[in-house]
């Protein structure tokens, strides 16, 4: 599994992964944040706010990473190579799943970084102190990663079930921005069940769903997540 891990590790160095993703994880947060504190009629409680508004934008770029870090061998026909290296599925996809949650780890800890120093510019710059809401940072990070590992499981599984890149972005993007929006509004007990806004019930984004509850549901999908593709990887013909 360490060579795995390793090997995994860098892949994810990539100029075009690296930067792809970490920029698009960057930019979503910089825009939130600035937005956040730059329209707000009262400055928000915590300077970390913009960080936990964009945290359902910041899973569904994890979400994509974790799913393409799947289908890109199965795409590529690498997945057999693989295979052939490491025999034990189980700790092949442990190894890679492993060296994303590591990768997942460090680049939101960037990206808490740069919200954070986006939302004391824009305070300052409306005259608002910033200092006691610095003690928040470690819980709005811890939170938030918990919350995108939630949507990393979902993009592993997809992944190993559905093989296709396009596919898997496809159903994964028309769950967490059109269905799981239209459910928010229509139906009260949305927020109770689905794992967008479970997550989202965890970072601190405001709804009707208490702290544990958004809890103990995020640690759930996250086991069904990862249980469903360990066992799908693990029993399904590379070819199939």
């Amino acid at each position: 599994m360490t060579r795995t891990f390793t090997a995994e590790l860098m892949k994810l160095r990539r100029p075009r992964v690296l930067y792809g993703a970490l920029g698009a994880l960057i930019g979503c947060t910089i825009l939130v944040t600035v937005l956040t504190f730059a329209t707000a009629p009262t400055p928000p409680e915590r300077l970390t706010a913009g960080f936990t508004n964009a945290s359902r934008l910041v899973g569904v770029v994890v979400l994509v990473v974790f799913l393409t870090g799947v289908t890109t061998e199965y795409g590529l026909g690498t997945l057999r190579t693989l295979l052939l290296r490491q025999p034990l599925r189980d700790r092949l996809l442990a190894g890679k799943a492993l060296a994303l949650v590591v990768c997942t780890a460090g680049a939101l800890l960037v990206a808490l970084a740069v919200s954070v120093a986006s939302a004391a510019v824009v305070t300052a710059a409306r005259g608002t102190p910033t200092g006691p809401w610095l003690a928040d940072a470690a819980t709005g990070y811890a939170n938030a990663l918990l919350a995108a590992l939630s949507y990393g499981a979902i993009g592993l599984a997809l992944g190993v079930l559905l093989r296709s890149t396009a596919v898997a972005v496809g159903v994964a993007l028309f769950w967490f921005i059109m269905v799981e929006n239209i459910a928010d509004h229509t139906w009260p007990a949305a927020g109770h069940v689905l794992p967008g806004l479970l997550a989202g019930a965890v970072t601190g984004i405001p709804g009707s769903v208490p702290y544990s509850h958004g809890l103990a549901g995020v640690l759930v999908y996250i086991a069904l997540a990862v249980t469903a593709g360990f066992i799908a990887f693990s029993r399904r013909d590379v070819s199939n």
